[in-house]
């Protein structure tokens, strides 16, 4: 079926990444909330490739630079070119969505560009330097749309790498941001026989694994031997050296983190330590510690375990100590709540309360009281203090908290 007329396109670039917003409908075909794309696919000559896999693959920017699946990998959908290179996909749903190939980074080809009518977008992620992962052609139809004739033209992948990184059970680490260094060197032969000394650098960058665990780097360029590492979370795998000469591609390596469960244990032991050791301020002689915590009432009952209780701060001496020991941007709570109507402001410890070191809008006479006592943390950048009630949408963002206890044995500077 032929549709008559374009009713609206726009064409959106942002950071490196061609994102199409093609909004089509007709005249006599009532709007339905999924819409459908088909067309055919061509190599550089013309000719229609066969065969070839095709994918819908619904994403979400979250960020500028940061595009994630907002669908599991099975339920993308597919495409298969016939004889004459022609493919249709049907039941695409509202929101954004890429136009990809499976694997997404070890396809035998790669997409060039899109044509619809007169006019063509083209992909950036076969390009060298260019993020492989954010310069997919992505687009959004407008729902009841029904999109003909695209023409998808692609060609062989020039000189690469490309690999699959797997966990020591032979999961795929999939759409994972991962750190990539492609080594390289070239060695001269004495006699023909012997390597004696070469050249050699290095390209490190940050990459995203596909659904299935794939990645891809256009760094090699020119004949000679190459090495990659991958890292992630600490552990790293490294491949042998190989040979490749201009215009090859290596397709086939495997690279398993053997030691990322040990690295994260590791690490885990590492935070537990640092949040049980006590810290002592030589002006008071008092021990205080970081703990992590659910709420404000969690962290009260933490304290008390410990015997101690939430931070009192007494003065602006004590607060800029404070801001210098934990200086992390995070939220804390404090040994401090917002009194319930009528009562008097007093530490949680039965201090008197004598320094405030409110936030520019919050001072202690003007924020709200009720039936309910309002618990109070040192937001994450001035380290000022705010109120976060129940419905605060920076609740979720308070996993902290200070303790505070007299000086003991067990406290360390």
């Amino acid at each position: 079926m032929r549709y008559s007329r374009f009713r609206r396109f726009r064409v959106v670039v942002l950071m490196g990444i061609v994102a199409l917003t093609l909004l089509f409908s007709s005249d006599s075909i009532a709007q339905a909330d999924q819409s459908s794309l088909s067309g055919r696919v061509v190599d550089t000559k013309g000719k229609p490739v066969a065969g070839l896999e095709l994918g819908i693959k619904p994403v979400e920017i979250t960020k500028p630079r940061d595009i994630v699946p907002r669908t599991p990998f099975a339920s993308w959908l597919r495409a298969v070119t016939d004889k004459r290179g022609r493919f249709s996909f049907h039941s695409i749903d509202a929101g954004s969505s890429q136009f990809v190939m499976f694997p997404e980074s070890a396809s035998d080809f790669e997409i060039i560009s899109l044509e619809t009518g007169d006019l063509t977008f083209y992909s950036t992620a076969f390009l060298k330097n260019f993020p492989t992962s954010f310069g997919k052609l992505t687009f959004t139809l407008e729902p009841g749309t029904h999109l003909e004739n695209v023409v998808v033209n692609v060609k062989p992948p020039r000189m690469r790498i490309r690999g699959r990184v797997l966990l020591k059970d032979g999961t795929p680490l999939a759409n994972t941001n991962i750190g990539l260094t492609v080594r390289r060197r070239q060695r001269k032969t004495h006699l023909f026989i012997f390597p004696a000394g070469g050249s050699g650098g290095s390209s490190g960058r940050g990459v995203r694994t596909d659904a299935e665990g794939y990645f891809v780097s256009y760094y090699p360029d020119e004949t000679s031997e190459y090495s990659v590492i991958v890292k992630y979370e600490g552990a790293s795998a490294k491949s042998r050296w190989f040979r490749l000469k201009e215009g090859q591609r290596n397709d086939k390596l495997v690279l398993v983190l053997k030691d990322l469960e040990e690295h994260r244990v590791r690490r885990s032991e590492r935070v537990k330590a640092r949040l049980a050791v006590w810290v002592v301020n030589s002006e008071n002689d008092h021990a205080y510690k970081r703990i992590k915590c659910d709420s404000w009432e969690d962290a009260t009952a933490k304290a008390e375990a410990e015997n101690a209780y939430l931070v009192t701060i007494n003065d602006e001496t004590e607060q800029k100590w404070l801001e210098a020991v934990y200086p992390e941007k995070a939220f804390f709570w404090i040994g401090l709540r917002v009194p319930e109507k009528g009562r008097t402001w007093q530490w949680s410890n039965g201090e008197p309360f004598n320094y405030a070191n409110w936030v520019a809008s919050q001072e202690s006479d003007n924020v709200s009281t009720g039936a309910r006592e309002i618990p109070i943390a040192m937001e994450f950048f001035s380290k000022r203090w705010m109120a976060i009630g129940s419905k605060s949408p920076f609740l979720p963002m308070v996993k902290y908290a200070i303790l505070e206890k007299e000086r003991t044995l067990e406290a360390t500077q």
